[in-house]
């Protein structure tokens, strides 16, 4: 393998590296049981063993209690994705190449500790809460269980994922296994449970947070004693500090610094580690206990040495959040932090001594120039080149909406950026911030004009920013306003924001309105730059169909069956225009695979054979139609009229 890698004062740099081979030979290894608890979005100064006194978090701390607390842990990232990666493959966001949620794809060349493991003839499960981590963005790998059904929720509860995981343990058959449970219940909306609601009123974040504690407990009392356990968060989470709401766009320790707790085999009792630890360490540190080791690609270390008072190599880490660049249109924020100081790239660059001020308050680099310096130059060389092109994986406008729904804007979708360290500072957007949190994410009551109202300010102080569009129209939408959602792109589009999102969201406003000619082109765009938006493609084979265009309408639906995506939608499309070319055993066909998908499409296939003569199967079908009971707007409009056409053929 020709690269070059630069080793830097304790981080080993590998910007220009590929990750290792996957049949790579490793040592055998020790014959125990894994176990690794990701809890999304958990704060370290939320947690009792790391001094927080207003939760109870009992099983949390007795997992301190038996093992290691890792006091100056911090994550890659500030976001569920690339920070998960970093986990499972030891690599930098610069090397495993997920720099944020939704809209790219862990590669199946990236080693995982599960794909290790399974190849060392452990069984492999996860269980995750949350549809950000959804097999469709490549965290399956390795796993011979990877259980994401939630059906059409965005998240399940932690007690949900914690019984699908014991029920799995107890179903083993001997053989070690790894098992990775990810919880999601911190994360927005804080909603906890009832009991905790109730006594964490007015504090939901924390009320979560125990109830995931809670939790928990019962997996702990399931794993059994031979076993490796590690706890850790994803990143933590920001109540304004900084001006910052959840987290994501900046770099300060309320979203980088997280829990990181160890026990079982080889892991001291009642331990606390004080040198920073990070994300990337936690595969070659599991390794190394079970007497193996990491990749040679792998940029984390591991932190045995440290349980024994000896140095470990983690004086530096680096740190990334690209979510400023793809969704909002500001510049990405790079950073590289010790456990005294952290330096933040941006276009307004900052020093934070952490030993004075942990809090990040203030801003020392005008009297630190040596140390910000010094850096620097390892920023840059743990960043790789200053400049650096970003390719993005397409989704589909069902998974960015749900995203959306889980605070993951999802606002821009061009299939490649550059990245400069350029542009507007997000320290300069923080109230627009505020403007965004309050009137979308946050549980503030607040009536829909004044939340549109703010949303209409936020985007007269940041006209080019697309997630302020697609969050306004969502407003509109919910108040029944197309003419103002209609408008509102309009505007968009005239002002040169470049989104698949908003053009797709108007070439279908046009579509429903009759407004086909217009639609066509909108349609077109939004595809060339997101190919993988079934949704837009269906609406613009519409648009084809209804326009004369048959072929093309066929061309675009196959488009998306060649994906080897079985998307109802294209078949039912297909199905149209089969009918309309006047081949109806064809059309039949299509309507069928439809309906076997999804049984909105049964009414297209009662309406075929009602036009046959064939009154039993159009009333089979318009019944299964309204057996099905669906929720979406499609289908109770549709409802009244497949209620008259089953009235005709009985």
């Amino acid at each position: 393998m020709n690269c070059r890698c630069l080793p830097v004062a304790g981080l080993l740099l590998l910007a220009g590296c590929q990750s290792s081979n996957k049949e790579a030979a490793v040592p055998a290894l020790h014959r125990v049981n894994v176990v690794l608890i990701t809890i999304d979005t958990l704060r370290a100064d939320r947690v009792g063993c790391y001094g927080y006194s207003k939760i109870e978090t009992p099983n949390l701390d007795s997992v301190a209690g038996r093992g290691v607390v890792f006091e100056n842990a911090v994550a890659q990232a500030p976001l569920t994705s690339p920070s998960h990666a970093s986990m499972m493959t030891g690599l930098l966001p610069t090397m495993h190449k997920v720099r944020d949620t939704g809209g790219f794809v862990l590669r199946s060349s990236d080693t995982t500790l599960a794909h290790i493991l399974q190849q060392q003839g452990w069984d492999t499960a996860a269980f995750v809460g949350s549809s950000v981590l959804k097999k469709r963005f490549g965290f399956d790998q390795g796993f011979a269980v990877y259980d994401d059904e939630m059906g059409e929720n965005r998240e399940r509860r932690a007690g949900e994922v914690v019984d699908r995981a014991i029920g799995w343990i107890g179903s083993r058959s001997g053989k070690p296994y790894f098992l990775w449970v990810h919880v999601y219940d911190p994360h927005l909306p804080y909603d906890p449970p009832a009991g905790f609601r109730e006594k964490y009123k007015g504090r939901p974040y924390d009320g979560e947070i125990a109830y995931t504690d809670q939790e928990l407990g019962r997996l702990f009392a399931a794993i059994g004693t031979n076993t490796l356990l590690a706890v850790l968060s994803d990143h933590g989470e920001s109540f304004s500090e900084h001006g910052e709401y959840a987290h994501g766009v900046f770099l300060y320790d309320t979203t980088l610094r997280i829990p990181f707790l160890m026990a079982g085999p080889g892991v001291p009792a009642g331990l606390r580690v004080k040198q920073q630890a990070r994300t990337v360490d936690l595969l070659p540190t599991v390794l190394e206990l079970m007497g193996g080791k990491a990749p040679q690609a792998v940029q984390g270390s591991s932190l045995v040495p440290a349980f024994s008072g000896k140095e470990v190599p983690t004086e530096y880490s680096y740190a990334e959040t690209l979510f400023p660049k793809l969704n909002m249109g500001w510049t990405e924020l790079r950073a590289i932090r010790t456990n005294r100081w952290k330096f933040v790239r941006a276009p307004r660059p900052e020093l934070y001594d952490l030993a004075q001020d942990p809090a990040e308050i203030s801003n020392v680099i005008a009297t630190h120039a040596a140390e910000a310096r010094d850096l620097e130059a390892k920023l840059d060389a743990a960043a790789g080149s200053a400049r650096e092109k970003v390719e993005t994986a397409a989704s589909d406008r069902r998974t960015m909406e749900q995203l959306r729904s889980l605070g993951y804007l999802g606002g821009s979708s061009q299939r490649e950026y550059e990245l400069t360290g350029k542009g507007i500072d997000p320290k300069d957007r923080v109230g627009v911030l505020k403007l965004l949190h309050f009137a979308v994410y946050a549980e503030s009551g607040l009536p829909l004009p004044q939340r549109i109202a703010m949303m209409r300010q936020a985007i007269a102080e940041d006209p080019s920013n697309p997630a302020l569009y697609s969050s306004l129209g969502d407003l509109y939408r919910d108040g029944g306003n197309r003419n103002q959602e209609i408008k509102l792109y309009q505007d968009a589009v005239k002002r040169g924001v470049r989104s698949a999102g908003l053009y797709s969201r108007l070439g279908s406003l046009y579509l429903r309105q009759g407004r086909k000619s217009e639609a066509i082109p909108l349609l077109e765009q939004a595809a060339r730059w997101n190919p993988s938006d079934y949704d837009s493609l269906e609406h613009l084979a519409v648009a084809y169909r209804e326009t004369g265009r048959i072929d093309d309408a066929e061309r675009t639906c196959n488009s998306i069956l060649k994906s080897g995506e079985e998307y109802a939608p294209a078949y039912n499309e297909l199905g149209m225009a089969s009918f309309q070319k006047g081949d109806v055993a064809r059309a039949r066909d299509y309507f069928e695979k439809a309906a076997q998908l999804n049984p909105i499409y049964q009414m297209n296939l009662g309406r075929l054979y009602k036009l046959a003569g064939d009154k039993e199967r159009a009333r089979a079908a318009f019944e299964a139609f309204l057996a099905a009971r669906g929720s979406s707007e499609e289908y109770r409009r549709l409802l009244p009229q497949v209620k008259q056409e089953l009235a005709q053929v009985r």
